[in-house]
Parts: C-alpha cells; sequence; structure tokens
C-alpha cells in the first residue's frame, strides 16, 4: 500500500505542470503542423506566382509580336481596300490598247490596216487594203478579208463583225482590194480584261 505524505494542492499542481507540458506539447505539434501546411502553401503559391510570370512573359512578347505584325495586316487592307478602289475605277474603262495588239495580231500577212477607229458606243471600224494578184482566180483576196473576219469574230472583245464595203483596185500599180469592216466593242469583256491588267 502507498502512502502519500504530500499535500494535495502540491499533487494537483503535479498534476496540472504535467498536463501543461502536454499542452505544450500539443500545442508545439499544432504550431509545427500549421508551419508546415503555410510552408508547403507557400511554395505552392510561390510556383503559381512564377507560372503567371511567365505567362505574362509570353503574353507580353507575343503581344509585342502582334503589334509587330499589325502594320502588315494593316497594309493588307489598305492593299485591299486601294485594289477594290482601282477596280472600281478601271470597271467601266475598255483596254483599247489590248484590243489593238490583238487585231494587228489576227490580221493575215497580205492585207494592212489604213485607218482604225475606236469608241465605247460605236465599236470598231477597220478601212484597209488586201493584197489581190491579176494572175490568180478574181476572188483570192475576198479568202483574205474572209480569214479576217473570222478572226476578228473569235475575239472575245468584239462581236458582230461585219464587212461593210468591198472594192478592187490598185494601189500604187498593185491590184488590192480595198475593204471596210465594224465590230461591236464588248465593254464588260474589255474591261474585265484591261482591269486585270
Amino acid at each position: 500500500m502507498r502512502i502519500n505524505l504530500l499535500p494535495p494542492e502540491i499533487l494537483e499542481k503535479r498534476k496540472a505542470e504535467k498536463r501543461l507540458v502536454y499542452v505544450a506539447l500539443v500545442a508545439v505539434l499544432v504550431i509545427v503542423a500549421l508551419v508546415g501546411v503555410y510552408g508547403f502553401a507557400y511554395v505552392q503559391m510561390k510556383a503559381k506566382e512564377s507560372q503567371v510570370a511567365s505567362r505574362e512573359q509570353e503574353l507580353a512578347s507575343a503581344t509585342a509580336r502582334a503589334n509587330e505584325l499589325r502594320v502588315f495586316e494593316e497594309k493588307s487592307i489598305e492593299l485591299q481596300r486601294r485594289t477594290s478602289v482601282g477596280d472600281a475605277a478601271l470597271a467601266g474603262r475598255v483596254n483599247w490598247a489590248r484590243l489593238y495588239d490583238e487585231v494587228s495580231l489576227v490580221m493575215p500577212t497580205d492585207m494592212w490596216a489604213t485607218v482604225m477607229n475606236t469608241d465605247e458606243k460605236t465599236g470598231l471600224s477597220l478601212d484597209g487594203y488586201a493584197l489581190d494578184s491579176a494572175t490568180d482566180s478574181p476572188d483570192l483576196g475576198h479568202k483574205s478579208i474572209a480569214k479576217l473576219l473570222v478572226r476578228l469574230a473569235d475575239l472575245d472583245q468584239l462581236y458582230d463583225v461585219w464587212l461593210t464595203n468591198a472594192a478592187k483596185t490598185a494601189v500604187n500599180e498593185t491590184d488590192v482590194i480595198q475593204f471596210s469592216v465594224t465590230a461591236g466593242v464588248s465593254e464588260s469583256t474589255v474591261a474585265s480584261s484591261g482591269a486585270g491588267n
């Protein structure tokens, strides 16, 4: 049997001190746990801040690059605007130089033009001469004129090609056939081909 001679106040005090040690130990463990949680959260926060800073830097770089390239987009838009203005301005314009080139290319070598008049409303009128040899059959010169008419009718820019006059004559003692041809000019076809040049 154990007998304790200490007064009960001292026993209570010792028990309270033991409880205080446990409480202090639990408090230290709680503080350590809180510090650990805070440290983990702090590391996570710093990692996220680093990611955010990296993303912000990438965004700033991409924005700067986009601003550098914006000038090309603006120039492209301006070029498209100018092209549409130019196309609208040239829409009613007939490319006469191209028509003259094509007429000269399709004209047979044994004939020549003396007068070529063109107008958007009246179209094309062409006066010229075709060689007509006296030793050949009398209609040989008309074959060159017929060839010219067929070739002119094949041009996209012309329509309603007509021979309005053909008469045998002599120029500088050479037998020729003087002829006149008329044709309508297709404004839409010539204008579109002219706008592309």
